[in-house]
């Protein structure tokens, strides 16, 4: 099998599985808002929140230094390399995200108080800190078995994983009091650390085949000092980008409440865009995601052998298929916004949030591809200055904007910063690939999918009924692929895209 072949089929597998994980991972999301109410999947991904941060301190870049270092002594045939690196990953990872989970589970009460405002997070906080060690494990040994390209056992074992810390977390909530947010709270990450045990001990098991089929001995590799060197500016941006996203999370509520509403009315706001709508707007990318990945290769190849005809290709195909996929989904989702609100979560607020922000899909699904294409022509660095710029500017804005407008203040910095951003990881990629954007087509793309949405959602009653999801999604489907043809815009897949 040739390493393209090989590529592509890692692709699609991970693609499968990751569309499978998000659609139940959206399920579960679901079905926990009925469970415990906008509010408390506001209070919910506020603790989830301050444990992204704390699982970027606890791994401080191991989990990136455990693919990359494997990788290398791996593609190098030097398996007593790869021992090594894990056995230096694995150690550090613990050390460090036991302190880090300790100092967790110690200012439970303070953080819970002092961060998200809530003193019913404390519990979940402080079992989050003592199941910290657990998780930074899972993702070091993730990265390894990525890099030693054993993704199909990764993601079964993944998918395992996923599917118990659902069943374990309901039966958790059928433990409690119903209403109870701190006990429901403490069940969702409790279930989500049981499946976790699990996970971890079958991919341990794996690890330690995999280590008894390389050996023993081997020179020492200095993989020590190898790791310092590579974690240090790792951790330092990852540092830098998680604590501003962190601080931005707790902006928003924090900014609507004190724009006029309680604190319930806030965290029920930011529960229903971020715990809600934010899934199902995105859930589409995950097709986008798995593209992005297999760019960075191809991208890399043809840099390597500066094959500028090839990138310039590549880059203006990319860019048509995605925009007419981004195109499709955003219209999509605009005619189906309120009956999906109200019959995925019974919110009507979900669905106008869903209808305002679809318009948005095109710039966020395309700034997906513009950043693999970026990966994959060495910008990585240009990335990073380019998204902590944004991340600043949403850090101001929040805080200058929230308070006054509410959600209008939320929505416009959303749509400000992820403009911003695009533009100029757009600019940087035309620049790079010299392929010019197609502005005739794009337009056409547009008008097209705007004619075919507003006719849809202007001239069909929305009913609540599934029944009425499949006629709105087919009219609307129907009427755009009319208006493509007879604008001469559907061709261009077969021949641009399929030239990749």
């Amino acid at each position: 099998m040739s390493a393209r072949s090989s590529m592509f089929q890692s692709a699609l597998l991970l693609t499968l599985a990751n569309l499978a994980m998000r659609g139940v991972a959206m399920m579960f999301q679901i079905y926990l808002a009925g469970q415990v109410g906008a509010a408390g999947v506001g209070l919910l991904q506020l603790i989830l929140t301050v444990n992204v941060f704390a699982i970027t301190v606890g791994t401080s870049g191991i989990r990136v230094a455990a693919m990359y270092l494997s990788a290398e002594e791996y593609g190098l045939r030097r398996f007593f390399g790869v021992r090594q690196a894990m056995v230096w990953c694995i150690g550090a990872g613990l050390a460090l995200s036991a302190l880090v989970g300790g100092a967790m589970a110690l200012g439970a009460e303070q953080l819970a108080l002092g961060w998200v405002k809530d003193l019913r997070a404390a519990a979940s906080l402080r079992l989050l800190g003592l199941t910290l060690p657990l998780t930074c494990l899972s993702t070091i040994l993730a990265g390894y078995f990525t890099a030693c390209g054993q993704v199909k056992r990764l993601v079964a074992v993944e998918l395992a994983d996923r599917v118990a810390s659902v069943g374990l977390t309901v039966w958790l909530l059928g433990l409690g009091v119903s209403g109870d947010l701190s006990h429901a709270c403490v069940c969702i990450v409790g279930g989500s650390a049981l499946a976790s045990v699990g996970s971890v001990a079958v991919l341990l098991a794996f690890l330690l085949v995999n280590f008894r089929s390389y050996g023993a001995g081997g020179e020492s590799l200095g993989m020590g000092r190898r790791l310092l060197r590579f974690c240090v500016p790792v951790a330092l941006n990852d540092y830098l980008r998680s604590g501003l996203g962190t601080l931005e999370q707790f902006l928003i509520p924090y900014g609507l409440a004190r724009s006029g509403g309680s604190r319930t009315r806030a965290l029920a706001d930011y529960g229903t865009i971020h715990g809600m709508v934010f899934p199902v707007l995105m859930f589409p990318s995950t097709v986008l995601y798995a593209v992005a990945d297999l760019l960075v290769p191809e991208l890399a190849r043809c840099r390597a052998e500066q094959n500028q005809a090839k990138i310039r290709r590549v880059t203006d195909g990319c860019l048509r298929a995605s925009a007419l996929f981004a195109a499709v989904v955003a219209g999509l989702l605009f005619v189906l916004a309120e009956p999906l609100g109200l019959l995925l979560y019974g919110s009507p607020d979900a669905g106008r949030y869903l209808r305002a922000f679809a318009p948005l899909v095109p710039m966020l699904y395309l700034d997906c591809i513009v950043d693999g294409m970026h990966k994959g022509l060495g910008q990585q660095v240009y990335c990073v200055r380019v998204n902590t710029l944004t991340n600043l500017m949403d850090v101001v804005f929040l805080f200058l904007l929230l308070p006054r407008y509410g959600i209008g203040g939320y929505f416009a910095t959303f749509l400000l910063t992820h403009a911003v951003n695009f533009f100029l990881s757009l600019r940087r990629l035309l620049q790079l690939s010299g392929s010019p954007l197609p502005w005739p087509y794009l337009l056409v793309l547009l008008g097209c999918t705007g004619a075919a949405a507003a006719f849809t959602a202007c001239f069909l009653p929305t009913v609540c009924r599934w029944s009425n999801v499949l006629l709105r999604g087919g009219i609307y489907l129907t009427l755009l692929s009319l208006l493509l043809t007879l604008t001469g815009a559907h061709p261009v897949i077969d021949k641009r895209a399929a030239s990749l």
